[in-house]
């Protein structure tokens, strides 16, 4: 149901989750751990009458998102999507970093593998974006906008963690920055238009197919409102959609939210994944801040980041990637000192 990082016992939970089902008037019959991540952890609890899903932060930063997510669960559910499961109660007494009950659907995470799913995803991202939408007339400022929030993130990481920032991964951004920049400028034509609308905002293995192939979209804490054509993009790249059911997802999807057929999604695709790598450094950076607060497995975020940075070398030249490699390797060094942790980086990147 989420990544499954290292396991929780759910007796670490059971005192306070049988109080909320007390107060609902309910008796828990079982508790199971489902999976976690990056914030929040995820149980399966079973009373006589009904089964819930039951989603508790990690840590109090994060109590104001998880709570918010049944807000925002609420408002899809409210315009009529009926692929959301519904939250019951939210509560922040029993579980003082927050938490909240939603309905537990039955089933697995959804696997792509048939026309059949792939166009009822197609048809359930259309009926988010088509919510509210506008039509950006110059597609070359939308796609900047994406070199501008990497500015913005960076910049984010070097002024609230300096601790996770040496000159060489400062340097490999900068070079990543103009390169992506110049990359933009030469082929500014394949941008005619932008689509900015509601957005799912993590649609990375966040679904769940039923027994009756019904999927439902799950972890709904990062909607906004964004770039319609980097979340389609995202979605491809991330679940690793194979070629033919690309086709079959992108024609359905244009039927579906008649905009989006105004662009050549597939060459436009690259162009927003090109700089999933250097995001995913600054993200995997923000969250490793946190870890390293909560002592929450930060060599594994670190090994996350170690990946990131040696996914440079698809996008960018071999001066840059030689530099977010350097200062990856220093920062994860400085780490091992300070906070007495072992990092080993078996990858071949890392020994060149």
């Amino acid at each position: 149901m989420m990544k499954n990082f290292e396991q929780i016992n759910p007796s670490e939970i059971e005192d306070p989750a049988r109080n909320l089902l007390k107060k609902l008037g309910k008796q828990i019959e079982c508790i199971s751990f489902l999976g976690r991540g990056e914030c929040s952890a995820v149980f399966k609890i079973e009373t006589k009458e009904k089964v819930y899903c039951l989603k508790t932060a990690l840590f109090p930063e994060r109590k104001r998102k998880v709570l918010n997510e049944a807000k925002i669960r609420e408002d899809f559910i409210s315009k009529g999507l009926k692929f959301v499961p519904a939250p019951v109660y939210n509560d922040d007494t029993f579980f003082p970093k927050g938490a909240v009950l939603f309905d537990f659907i039955e089933g697995e995470n959804s696997k792509f593998t048939s026309p059949h799913l792939i166009q009822q995803m197609a048809r359930h991202l259309a009926s988010i974006h088509q919510l509210q939408y506008e039509i950006i007339p110059d597609g070359m400022a939308q796609m900047m906008n994406n070199y501008q929030n990497l500015i913005i993130t960076f910049h984010h990481i070097e002024t609230d963690y300096p601790f996770l920032i040496n000159p060489d991964i400062t340097q490999a951004f900068t070079q990543a920055l103009q390169e992506y920049k110049e990359l933009l400028v030469k082929n500014g034509k394949s941008f005619p238009i932008g689509l900015s609308g509601i957005l799912h905002g993590d649609l990375s293995n966040n679904f769940i197919t039923d027994p009756q192939e019904k999927i439902w979209l799950i972890d709904w804490e990062n909607s906004e409102y964004g770039d319609i054509l980097e979340e389609i993009s995202m979605f491809l790249f991330d679940n690793e959609i194979d070629e033919q059911l690309q086709e079959i997802f992108l024609e359905t999807y244009a039927k579906a939210f008649p905009p989006a057929s105004q662009v050549n999604m597939k060459i436009l695709a690259q162009f927003y994944i090109q700089l999933v790598p250097a995001f995913n450094v600054c993200y995997g950076m923000d969250q490793l801040a946190t870890n390293l607060k909560y002592n929450m497995e930060p060599e594994r975020k670190l090994r996350d980041i170690a990946q990131s940075a040696k996914n440079w070398e698809s996008f960018f030249s071999h001066s840059t990637c030689n530099l977010i490699k350097k200062g990856i390797s220093q920062l994860i060094r400085k780490l091992e000192k300070d906070y007495h942790l072992n990092v080993p980086l078996q990858d071949s990147f890392w020994k060149k």
